[in-house]
């Protein structure tokens, strides 16, 4: 069976010609996504959270994505953007990242008001981070769609519609043996009935500071680490930043994982694209049409969203 290989591209070129790669194969290594000094910083910050994790053995959510879906032999920390903020901000201010998302996750709808017909537009935001590091002997993940979490249904009319898109960024070098990302190119045009074989899956091996995108339709999997201990490239570790469409809820809800004393710092710009302000869709409203950003320098009105049962640590 011939294998569709993934292209690989350099960041440098024009956006256009990624977003075609994207269309076509569901997924594209973009080169140099990361400058040296960014990976460095990453690297750096997260080191602390993996030294506190253990592996992970979590059965919480064997009920609806099957009880081998995180296998042994993994690392994983999540919401980053209460961990390591200052890194995060600058990989979502990416131009490629940025550009990336808002191809694939803006859109633009029209429906009527009364006899008007007015444009609905909507935007993209934060759905996902979390650093995830595959240590020897881990075993491989199923190939699966990442946009399983949101139900959706493969649309013939609008092959190219996720509600969502990966974004895994090398923070080492990622290798097949080391458990590199299994991919399946193509796969995101499939329809719902068709089962995805480890066979007909290439491997995302990338240099540090590349980066994996890969819509949420495209079927994928961790791969598996077959290194030796003392192996150089045996920890296969990768920064998940991935983004979503602004009217589903927030995937891993990072406006209440990152304590407000965070969020309170965080640049503008930020703040829109992780959440806390209401979205170009519609939903986010709070009180009378307020952006939740505002509440985020009150302490009588944040407290208002606070049952006075419940006690929460801000």
């Amino acid at each position: 069976m011939a294998i569709t290989p993934l292209v690989t591209i350099d960041s440098s070129e024009p956006l256009e010609k990624i977003y075609s790669i994207i269309a076509r194969d569901g997924g594209v290594i973009v080169q140099n996504l990361l400058s040296p000094e960014l990976l460095e910083e990453c690297m750096q910050a997260i080191e602390p959270h993996f030294k506190a994790r253990k592996i992970y053995d979590s059965k919480a959510s064997y009920d609806e994505l099957g009880e081998d879906f995180f296998p042994e032999g993994s690392l994983r920390v999540y919401a980053l953007l209460a961990k390591i903020p200052d890194q995060v901000v600058k990989i979502m201010r990416l131009p490629v990242w940025q550009g990336i998302m808002g191809r694939f996750l803006n859109d633009e709808y029209h429906s009527f008001t009364g006899e008007k017909l007015i444009p609905q537009k909507s935007g993209y935001m934060l759905g996902t981070t979390a650093a995830l590091r595959l240590v020897p002997g881990a075993k491989p993940q199923p190939l699966h769609r990442d946009q399983i979490a949101f139900q959706t249904r493969p649309d013939p009319t609008n092959p190219l519609f996720t509600p969502m898109l990966g974004c895994l960024i090398a923070g080492s070098k990622c290798t097949k043996k080391n458990g590199a990302t299994a991919v399946i190119p193509g796969s995101h045009l499939w329809s719902h009935d068709r089962a995805p074989k480890v066979e007909e899956a290439t491997y995302a091996e990338m240099e540090p500071g590349s980066a994996l995108f890969t819509l949420g339709s495209t079927y994928h999997g961790a791969g598996e680490n077959k290194c030796d201990p003392s192996d150089p490239d045996a920890l296969r570790t990768l920064f998940a930043v991935f983004g979503q469409r602004d009217y589903f809820r927030q995937d891993q809800e990072e406006t209440l994982s990152t304590p407000i004393e965070i969020a309170r710092r965080l640049p503008d710009d930020i703040l829109k694209l992780a959440g806390y302000y209401k979205a170009l869709g519609g939903v986010g409203y709070v009180e009378n049409h307020q952006s939740p950003a505002e509440f985020l320098h009150s302490e009588t009105a944040l407290g208002a969203f606070i049952s006075p049962a419940v006690n929460v640590a801000l």
